[in-house]
């Protein structure tokens, strides 16, 4: 399953409402729109640009170093993707802008008869030049729009740094609700920060 959604740079709320299209549907966009459609094994090599990317940029926002980031072998990465094309229930999604993979976001549903109602957000990044622009709001809403498609799935759940502002407002601005605090769950030299569990009811 793929999720194709198109929209200019300044003015992405089009995509709140879930714009998205099925495999085969395919358009032609203008070079000023973003394209946001599942990641495939051969966006390997761009997805890990982009998280080093990220990582270098805001390191306090991240659940490893760049170090560790750049240790994971390229192999290792087109296989989590082709783990994810076939997979019913989960899903990684790129937004591309002129070709470029600039921001993306995961869904992994949790597997078992007692944890199948949840699945996991993570990975939502958003290449530092083009935040504010609405990008990650967009990617963030197809994958609450493709969870809600999902069978069984009652609540989408995610971890995320005390430091990442900007998501937190996002994601609470999109439904999400703060559930609990771990302090100090995260280290960075001698720099402790609280990791935010926040859910949303679908």
């Amino acid at each position: 399953m793929t999720s194709d959604s198109c929209a200019r740079l300044i003015g992405l709320n089009d995509l709140e409402n879930g714009n998205g299209q099925k495999h085969g549907n395919s358009q032609q966009y203008k070079d000023d729109c973003v394209v946001i459609r599942e990641l495939l094994p051969r966006d390997a090599q761009a997805m890990t640009e982009l998280r080093c990317l990220c990582i270098r940029h805001d390191p306090e926002s991240f659940c490893m170093t760049l170090e560790e980031a750049q240790q994971i072998r390229l192999s290792q990465m087109y296989s989590m993707l082709q783990r994810f094309c076939h997979s019913r229930r989960s899903m990684l999604w790129g937004a591309f802008f002129r070709d470029q993979l600039v921001g993306l976001v995961g869904m992994e549903a949790l597997t078992g008869n007692v944890r199948q109602h949840r699945g996991i957000a993570t990975s939502l990044c958003v290449r530092p030049d083009l935040r504010q622009q609405g990008i990650g709001k967009a990617l963030v809403q197809v994958m609450i729009n493709y969870a809600r498609q999902c069978t069984r799935l009652r609540y989408l759940v995610l971890e995320v740094s005390s430091h990442s502002e900007a998501a937190i407002a996002l994601y609470q601005a999109l439904g999400f609700r703060h559930n609990g605090t771990e302090k100090e769950a995260l280290c960075y030299g001698d720099t402790y920060i609280d990791l935010l569990r926040m859910s949303l009811r679908l």
